[in-house]
């Protein structure tokens, strides 16, 4: 089984689109007005961006969903530091990278209104792994 696709609800998909052409390296197949893009990364995993205000009812986008968030992961801990420097050259609000639960990592709250994290791979301690 391979993960196909993942589709957010994002308040600003032109500017979601042009933060993930820039700093993550994907590429637009499909952009629909200010509403609706398919993007895809060069393994063919497809991340659809729309924006479903008519849709949200009742939940409080992005209020209440403060906890999604999807993930970059890079190689190393230099190339994490330097996409964290390049983001708070640009403009980006953007925490210092730390140590957490293994790997060197950052958050940081999309134009869409959800969170993105880039790291480095998580080591499990053998303890972890028993229960994977």
């Amino acid at each position: 089984m391979k993960l196909n696709h993942i589709n957010l609800t994002s308040i600003d998909v032109p500017a979601d689109v042009a933060m993930f052409e820039v700093y993550f390296g994907l590429h637009t197949s499909v952009m629909r007005g200010k509403a609706l893009a398919v993007m895809h990364d060069d393994d063919g995993m497809l991340l659809v961006l729309n924006d479903f205000a008519k849709k949200r009812g009742p939940f409080a986008y992005p209020e209440d969903s403060d906890v999604h968030h999807i993930g970059f992961i890079q190689d190393s801990r230099e190339q994490v530091d330097a996409l964290n420097a390049r983001l708070k050259i640009d403009g980006w609000d953007v925490p210092e990278p730390r140590d957490y639960h293994g790997a060197w990592t950052f958050y940081f709250k999309a134009k869409g209104g959800y969170f993105i994290e880039v790291a480095t791979q998580t080591q499990l301690r053998r303890a972890e792994l028993a229960i994977v």
